[in-house]
């Protein structure tokens, strides 16, 4: 998720100072994509904009947030996990989630004229014991990423059970800690529901719970997704050409596999 770069930097004639800086990630289908897009999904343009120009922002912001500090040399993910919890760092985890949230999107997509890719008979049969079927499960999340307003992601989740959910996570939200989903939209009112849910959190950091939340599908709702190729309205189009583009080999091999340990 991460690559890491030393910099040498001179500052005297016997000393010299060595940074790190956080890079981009290069995609297996980079070169491919930044000439053609992505087939069925992104234009050159939108591959650009969504994927090359967003994560070298992101990671040049981590570069100078963390600079001289421990988290210089440590992935966005571990950023992540370590800021979530401190509400100082805010900033710090704000990027370093993006910037992971957003790899793990990417990584999992594929030419839809290449696209053969099937769900494992292990994911479907998880799918199926939650959702019912596994069209029940596709509308079910395109239609809680087309209702998430602003800014976000959604997750299809491993828990600790190993059984799967639904997980919406407004602006930056993280699944891998339950104080970071962010699942509540906090800039309207709120009803009793939220307010149950927010007192379980407070439960649920008093006794130092851990979280064992694994995404295993990323639906990104953030609008530098989708606004290059389909415009302020085009959400819902952007969000049915992407399942198209879903590489479920790369999504079977996130899910936890008994046969594999």
């Amino acid at each position: 998720m991460f690559k890491l770069c030393r910099v040498v930097v001179p500052i005297a004639k016997s000393r010299t100072l060595v940074r790190s800086i956080h890079t981009v990630p290069v995609l297996p289908q980079f070169s491919k994509w930044t000439k053609e897009g992505v087939d069925g999904l992104y234009s050159p343009a939108g591959f650009k904009t969504s994927w090359e120009d967003y994560q070298k922002y992101l990671t040049m912001k981590l570069t100078m947030l963390t600079v001289g500090t421990e988290n210089e040399t440590r992935s966005p993910f571990n950023i992540m996990v370590s800021s979530a919890k401190k509400p100082y760092q805010s900033c710090v985890y704000h990027y370093a989630s993006q910037a992971h949230n957003n790899h793990l999107f990417f990584e999992q997509l594929i030419d839809k004229s290449l696209n053969k890719s099937l769900p494992s008979r292990l994911l479907n049969e998880r799918i199926e014991k939650i959702f019912g079927s596994f069209e029940d499960f596709k509308n079910e999340i395109l239609f809680e990423a087309e209702q998430l307003q602003g800014q976000g992601w959604v997750f299809l989740v491993e828990d600790f059970d190993k059984s799967l959910k639904i997980l919406t996570c407004n602006n930056e939200g993280t699944p891998y800690f339950y104080a970071r989903n962010q699942s509540l939209d906090l800039n309207g009112p709120i009803d009793t529901g939220d307010y149950e849910t927010l007192t379980l959190i407070k439960e649920k950091l008093a006794n130092k719970d851990k979280d064992y939340n694994i995404p295993i599908l990323a639906i990104n709702v953030w609008d530098y997704a989708y606004l290059e190729d389909y415009g302020i309205n085009g959400k819902a189009d952007y969000l049915e050409k992407l399942w198209e583009c879903i590489n479920w080999d790369i999504i079977n091999s996130r899910l936890f596999n008994p046969s594999r340990v």
